[in-house]
């Protein structure tokens, strides 16, 4: 498959966003997840783990709860859980477009919508399933995982929200102004050819 310089450069664009997102609480997944439905399977899984990386740098300069503490002795909690949410996305995202067909704009912002907020879900899921199984006491300040799960489950929750509401007008500009992608013909016009 060829991949195109704009592609690239988005590729690059969302991966150095994710150092300025990673502050902002609940929207720090929206590179990861913009990328998930606007770019290869690929460059999507690299904008994934290149967040979970920055994640784990963000630990090591300043841990504030258990799951950093946790990020920093086991790195792989915070890289592969991106990674895999990504690539989860995409499948999710071209698995619904293929189906749907959507050609209007609400239709395929209800496809990137649905598709970002299973891509949040499905990070949320196996950021706490790992930490649960495999650090459950670690502690920060006398706080351990077990007693931060309800915390982390409810700022997933409200990142799933903001992910489902802000992917959407994000990656169809994008498509439209960067990628300059144009929609599949429906089919009526594509009788009115034959």
């Amino acid at each position: 498959m060829k991949i195109s310089t704009k592609s690239l450069t988005l590729a690059a664009t969302l991966t150095a966003l994710c150092a300025v997102t990673g502050f902002i609480p609940f929207v720090f997944f929206l590179p990861v997840m913009v990328a998930a439905t606007t770019l290869s399977l690929g460059m999507a899984a690299f904008v994934g783990l290149a967040f979970g990386g920055i994640s784990v740098a963000y630990c090591f300069v300043q841990p504030m709860s258990p799951v950093s503490m946790a990020f920093v002795q086991a790195p792989y909690i915070a890289l592969f859980p991106r990674m895999l949410a990504a690539m989860g996305a995409f499948g999710i995202y071209k698995l619904i477009t293929h189906f749907a067909k959507p050609q209007k704009r609400a239709a395929r912002f209800a496809c990137v919508s649905a598709a970002a907020a299973v891509g949040s879900l499905l990070n949320t899921a196996l950021v706490v399933s790992l930490l649960v199984l495999i650090m459950p006491d670690m502690s920060f300040n006398g706080i351990t995982v077990m007693l931060y799960v309800p915390e982390m489950l409810i700022s997933g929750s409200i990142e799933c929200v903001c992910m489902a509401a802000l992917t959407p007008p994000i990656t169809l500009t994008l498509d439209r102004v960067v990628l300059k992608r144009k929609k599949q013909p429906t089919q009526t016009t594509q009788e009115a050819g034959k």
